[in-house]
Formats: structure tokens, C-alpha cells, sequence
């Protein structure tokens, strides 16, 4: 965008604004600190409406102290419009085709069917008519099959597995290790940590970074949204909150109408001046003022806790003095009006 263009004034969010000076000042030096991350750099334009718009990734790191929960690993959803029933009745396939990864528990009549589709062939269908009145499978209205004593004890073992176990083995069948890994990454990992029935309830490490495209206009709760569904996270976004922690240990919450990204820009693009974190609603905010003993020595504390005490003694009695005193010149001034007076005749 053409710098000239600019309006003299910039809108940084919050009630704050920069000079146009001010604003390419920030955004150069931004860019210029990530010189070798060019795909991370910040690129600005301006609407119709003169708002200045700021879009690239940001830098947020995991503080959660509670578990999260991911995804199902599969969330493809069936067409909206595709039929539930299978075009030709004998045919054990999806409705949508044979894409068995996309099938749901709501397109079979019960769980039997399942290994007839991995093991046995479209062409055990009894397709010759049965002398007599027809056969059919108790549950389904289909014509009966072939049971081979080898399948009907699989079939077994597969009803006493759990719904995951099932799914997982059933999914996993006739696919090549590469096709595997492929399906695999078709979300993104916390540091390496990809879906898995078994741990899809954990806690991400404290302090690891991640990244989440953005722009200056998202609010606090539309950039937590965002991150949870990057990862694909079910859990409530009002559960977290994003807090701005600086070297010296402050910790300031964002509320929810803050713009992060301006935030991140006003204070630099060093993580080691500021971290924005994903933390838990309820944490506490930490004020500047406790901040700056942190990064102290216990020894050190201990002495300072000793002069606030001794200062807290000081001024508890000035004021204790304080008040006697006037309690004393109270009491003077009633009683001397309180006193009769003896009036005299002459």
C-alpha cells in the first residue's frame, strides 16, 4: 500500500491512536526484527472507511493449568442433502460412495455389518432366489448371506469391543502406512501431540508457542476462537482468557473488547519483552507494582517486608496520636460548656 496514502492519524485500537510517523515507525521495526521469518512479517491496508488494517501471525503460548479436550479426529461431515439409504439395498457401502473414513453409526443397522464390509465381497450377496418364502436377516429386511464360522467368530469379537476400538480398526483397515500419515495431518499439533482416542484429554506444556493468522480487528475472544479451532479443541472459549506478560512479571488480562494484535505491535515484536498467553479465566492479574519484586531474592524480600511492617507501625501511630489528641480537645471544649454558671447579685 502506498505510505502517502495514509491518514494522518492511525486508530491503534482501545481509544489509542498513532501518527501516521509513528505507525509505519512500529510496523518497519516489527518487520525488521523478523528479517529472517519473512513470513511472518505484518502487512497493513486501508479501507474504504480510512480504518487501517493490520493482518499476519501471533505469537501465543500455552498457560492452561486444566486439561483440554481435542476433537474426533474424523469431523468430516456427511452432505447435507445425501440421501440415508443406500441406493441399491443389498449393497453394504456408504450412500455417498466408498469412502468408508466418512461413514457414520447412523448408516448401519447394527454393528454386524461392519466386518462383512472390511472381509467379505459385495458378491456373497445371495442373488439366487431361495426356494419358498424369502429369508430375510432379522433386523435389516435384506436378503440373507452366506456365514462363514470364521467371520461369525470375528464378528463376535467385534461386538464386545468398545465404539473407539471398533472405529479405530475398522478405519485403519486396507490402508497403506502412507495413507495413514496423510490423514493424519490434516489438522495441526500441539508440539507434536496429534489426535489420539486415548489421549485426546491432556495439557499442553507451559510456555510453548504457537502461532494463529489474525488481524488487527479481532477482538480477545475472536482470536481465542480462532486458536481453539485451529487445533480443533472443543472446550468452551469463555473458559480462557488472553493475558499480556512482561519481563518484569506483570501479568495484565485483555478484556474482551482489546485487539490483540495492536497490543503485540505497540509493545514490540520480542518475546522477551512481552508474551501474549492462553491461560484460564479465573487466574489472577498480577499489578506492576507487585511485579517488580518478583525477580528478587528471598533475603531481599524478607528485608522489604520488615520496612513495610516497621512503616505500617509509623503510621498506625500518627494516626492513633492523632486521634487522642483530638479526643482531649473535644472533651476539654464540652466540659467547659457543660460547667454551671453562679450569676451574683449586687
Amino acid at each position: 500500500m502506498n505510505e502517502a496514502a495514509l491518514l494522518p492519524v492511525v486508530q491503534a485500537g482501545d481509544g489509542r491512536t498513532l501518527t501516521r510517523a509513528e505507525f509505519l515507525s512500529l510496523l518497519n521495526t516489527y518487520n525488521c526484527f523478523l528479517k529472517d521469518h519473512t513470513q511472518l512479517h505484518l502487512s497493513y491496508s486501508q479501507g474504504g472507511d480510512g480504518e487501517v488494517v493490520v493482518e499476519g501471525f501471533l505469537n501465543i503460548s500455552w498457560g492452561v493449568r486444566r486439561p483440554i479436550r481435542l476433537k474426533i479426529q474424523d469431523d468430516k461431515q456427511m452432505p447435507p442433502f445425501a440421501p440415508l439409504t443406500s441406493p441399491d439395498p443389498t449393497s453394504p457401502i456408504s450412500p455417498i460412495g466408498d469412502k468408508r473414513g466418512m461413514s457414520r453409526w447412523g448408516e448401519y443397522n447394527d454393528l454386524h455389518q461392519i466386518d462383512e464390509m472390511a472381509e467379505t465381497p459385495q458378491d456373497t450377496v445371495v442373488t439366487k432366489s431361495l426356494p419358498g418364502r424369502a429369508v430375510y436377516e432379522s433386523t435389516t429386511l435384506r436378503p440373507a448371506r452366506r456365514k462363514n464360522s470364521e467371520l461369525e467368530a470375528e464378528s463376535n469379537l467385534f461386538r464386545c469391543m468398545s465404539d473407539a476400538s471398533l472405529v479405530k480398526r475398522r478405519r485403519g483397515r486396507g490402508k497403506s502406512a502412507a495413507q495413514r500419515e496423510k490423514e493424519r495431518q490434516h489438522r495441526f499439533s500441539i508440539n507434536g501431540h496429534f489426535y489420539n482416542y486415548k489421549t485426546s484429554i491432556f495439557t499442553p506444556s507451559f510456555g510453548t508457542p504457537t502461532k494463529v493468522r489474525i488481524s488487527s480487528r479481532m477482538t480477545t475472544n475472536q482470536v481465542i476462537e480462532q486458536l481453539l479451532n485451529k487445533f480443533k479443541i472443543e472446550n468452551d472459549p469463555q473458559d480462557f482468557a488472553l493475558y499480556c506478560v512482561h519481563q518484569s512479571g506483570e501479568k495484565r488480562k485483555l478484556s474482551d473488547g482489546d485487539q490483540p494484535l495492536w497490543e503485540r505491535i505497540l509493545q514490540g515484536p520480542s518475546d522477551d519483552i512481552m508474551k501474549i498467553f492462553l491461560i484460564d479465566m479465573d487466574e489472577e492479574e498480577v499489578s506492576n507494582d507487585v511485579a517488580q519484586y518478583l525477580n528478587l531474592e528471598l533475603p531481599i524480600l524478607e528485608q522489604v517486608l520488615l520496612k513495610l511492617r516497621e512503616e505500617e507501625n509509623r503510621v498506625i501511630q500518627r494516626v492513633i496520636s492523632k486521634y487522642r489528641q483530638q479526643h482531649r480537645l473535644l472533651t476539654h471544649t464540652l466540659t467547659s460548656k457543660m460547667s454551671p454558671h453562679i450569676e451574683t447579685s449586687v
